[in-house]
């Protein structure tokens, strides 16, 4: 896991082409802050392609607009170093479910890459070999977490988050929405069922593991599920 920010990545690549090696086995995980200054904003948004400068207009508050900015700055001076090119060149392409993907592959193998931010932290994994799916959220009380519940997750997953309170019930309830989410994207294409038929199991350790997907555990086996804390006060699941 390494840590990093939009102002160390632009020092790095002002002193030249960083590179990063990832080999077949490995899988890379990025953790990011994405609180820039409007001032340390405005040089790496050079970098943004035309679709992205767009996007990043759209915002109507200018911390979320800087948030975005930093989030796909990190993100291509990152693929930058993998592939040895110029972060300012990379073209994106974009699957149905708005997962991005690099419109054409360097170095002969592929790189399998995702995102995912929440409140003022950033999260990008990468791999070789295999689709990879991330999803951080911040960890804060929510008044509907058993409605929520009720509606996106299994039987079994909300009767879990019923009987728990306080502070137990969120860590849960986002230990099990990232799992979620982070499958659906990285399958891509999007799984054609509901939230509710991914069913997560949580140990009495508070491990997560897929116990199945549309009922089936032949396909759950297919996929490895990891929950993790990046930093305080925030759950992710790759």
């Amino acid at each position: 896991m390494i840590a990093n920010n939009l102002k160390i990545m632009w020092q790095a690549l002002a002193q030249g082409k960083p590179s990063w090696t990832l080999t077949d086995s490995d899988i890379h995980i990025w953790v990011a802050s994405l609180e820039m200054a409007h001032q340390e904003i405005d040089e790496p948004f050079t970098l943004l392609a035309p679709d992205e400068k767009a996007r990043a207009e759209r915002f109507y508050f200018e911390r979320d607009r800087n948030r975005f900015i930093a989030g796909r700055c990190i993100l291509r001076m990152i693929i930058g170093g993998y592939l040895g090119m110029d972060p300012s060149k990379i073209e994106f392409a974009y699957r149905e479910v708005g997962k991005p993907v690099l419109k054409s592959q360097l170095q002969g193998k592929p790189l399998e890459f995702n995102l995912s931010h929440s409140n003022e932290l950033a999260l990008y994994i990468f791999s070789r070999n295999h689709e990879v799916g991330i999803d951080v959220e911040y960890i804060r009380s929510m008044p509907d977490t058993d409605d929520f519940a009720e509606k996106f997750f299994s039987a079994r997953e909300t009767e879990l988050i019923n009987s728990l309170r306080g502070e137990e019930k969120y860590a849960a309830f986002f230990k099990l929405w990232t799992c979620k989410e982070a499958l659906l994207k990285a399958n891509g294409s999007g799984l054609t069922m509901p939230l509710s038929r991914m069913e997560i199991f949580l140990d009495a350790d508070g491990a997560a593991a897929l116990s199945s997907i549309g009922g089936s555990t032949e396909q759950a086996l297919r996929w490895h599920l990891e929950a993790f804390n990046p930093a305080q006060g925030y759950q992710a699941a790759l």
